[in-house]
């Protein structure tokens, strides 16, 4: 099964430790690029913008997101950087800076593929939970070029690859992208010709189309109308947790990690046929459980949640790294006494029409909208997420459960509850990132606690037992 979670936790096998960075050469060449004027996509810029407020405080601010994977055999070395070299000359998402300047003005620099060369340095033996703090320190922030690293660790007949890049390069998908490349670089020797023959997405071209067709949109544009009559049937707010995560008096950012599983065996399966019955997804399966989950928390009866959404879209795209990424709106309202069945069709409908808006940013959302009164969401806003994945169904599951593959992320900052659910052959599990708190930490284990409850009752009885216990 693949693991996830934070560096913090991943524990590698230690073994001698090559460490592949760019070369002093192709820094030089990225400190003298030429500025480009195409603006960073509505994810970049906001990241941007808490780095800029980090580097105003004097504080280090990046989110790194880690690939490990291993291979049978003794790596060769010389063979990895120049396949890793391809990788990065490959996609330009690798091409592009951010250079904070002296003003907190960010503006773009775009160095050309050939200056980038790719070094290797060996640092022997190294215990392997050492690995993941030698990654976090060589590797800067999203304010320098080379926010990017590769490690090779030799267990000796055995290989763990590395794939390491701060947030502001790649997202998740990309990480896998990379991985597949260079996995192919290094066996098959034809693989140059055949990658070079399906030519990767631009994500400098992605982040100028979406500002142009962002520009277009007005605040009564259907696909705004629509955003914000969710926001504002929600009070004018974003969702948020429904437990406490801090005491009031504190603001504690620090991110702590959780991992619980829900269902495993034969419960995780009669869930889903559950879902079947509904002629539903398993998506919206889940989301009509976290729905009554929080019904009982709350004695509310509607229900308001964002979900991340790869936003690749042509073939191109879909082999580019880089990060793609909106937010899908679901907000449906339901009569707990219906039974799982009509409130698993509900949020269905309500996970398809939120698709159809994850085309418009929220970011360009709140630009529209953050002056008309009533509407209490401003730029730098934060809101939980939760997100599917059935591992199942990724295109090479196999492959990578053969490889171990794994994916992590820095520990960062978190003011709101991220939460990735994943279904696995034998289980469904939970994965949530939250504020480094005694409240936080006890409000998502109550809450993980009810939601298993009430997704074992349905998967036993066809519907939960609900008691409204509002905290």
């Amino acid at each position: 099964m693949m693991q996830s979670g934070l560096i913090d936790d991943w524990r590698p096998k230690g073994g001698r430790l090559t460490v592949i960075r760019p070369s002093e050469s192709a820094r030089a060449a990225a400190i003298r690029a030429p500025i480009d004027a195409t603006p960073p996509s509505f994810q970049q810029d906001a990241y941007l913008e808490m780095a800029r407020t980090a580097k105003r405080d004097g504080r280090r601010f990046d989110r790194l997101i880690l690939c490990a994977f291993t291979l049978q055999g003794a790596p060769d070395i010389p063979a990895l950087v120049r396949a890793l070299t391809i990788v990065v000359r490959r996609h330009d998402s690798f091409h592009s800076w951010f250079e904070i300047d002296s003003d907190l003005g960010v503006q773009r620099r775009v160095l050309a593929a050939e200056d980038i060369e790719l070094v290797a340095d060996s640092w022997g033996e190294i215990d392997g939970p050492l690995v993941s703090r030698i990654l976090q320190r060589v590797t800067p922030g999203p304010s320098s070029w080379d926010c990017f690293t590769f490690a090779i660790i030799d267990h000796g007949g055995t290989f763990t690859v590395v794939v390491a890049s701060d947030h502001i390069a790649c997202d998740a998908v990309s990480g896998g992208i990379i991985s597949a490349e260079l996995t192919q670089l290094y066996f098959d020797p034809t693989a140059t010709e055949r990658l070079a023959s399906a030519p990767a997405g631009s994500y400098r071209e992605y982040c100028e189309g979406e500002r142009s067709r962002a520009a277009e949109l007005e605040a009564r544009s259907p696909q705004i109308v629509a955003w914000a009559d969710h926001i504002e049937a929600n009070g004018g707010r974003l969702p948020s947790f429904p437990l406490p995560l801090r005491d009031p008096d504190t603001r504690d950012t620090a991110a702590a990690s959780g991992r619980w599983v829900l269902l495993s065996g034969a419960l995780a399966d009669r869930f889903e046929q559950e879902c079947a019955r509904a002629g539903v997804r398993l998506v919206a399966g889940i989301f009509a459980a976290a729905a009554l989950a929080e019904y009982e928390i709350t004695g509310r009866t509607s229900y308001f949640n964002l979900s991340p959404k790869n936003t690749r879209s042509t073939a191109g795209e879909r082999r580019s790294v880089g990060w793609y990424a909106s937010l899908i709106p679901i907000a449906f309202d339901f009569d707990p006494a219906e039974g799982f069945l009509d409130v698993a069709r509900r949020a269905d409908d309500a996970f398809a029409a939120g698709r159809s808006l994850s085309a418009v940013s929220l970011h360009r959302v709140v630009e529209l909208l953050e002056s008309r009164e009533g509407f209490e969401v401003r730029r730098g806003w934060v809101a939980p997420m939760l997100s599917f994945l059935d591992l199942r169904k990724v295109p090479g599951a196999e492959l990578f459960s053969a490889m171990d593959f794994s994916f992590f992320g820095s520990r960062g900052t978190s003011e709101e509850v991220y939460t990735w659910v994943q279904r696995t052959d034998d289980m469904i599990w939970m994965a949530s990132l939250f504020p480094d708190t005694e409240v936080a930490a006890g409000s998502m284990a109550r809450y993980s606690g009810l939601l298993t409850r009430t997704m074992e009752s349905i998967a036993r009885a066809g519907s939960p037992a609900l008691s409204c216990d509002v905290a």
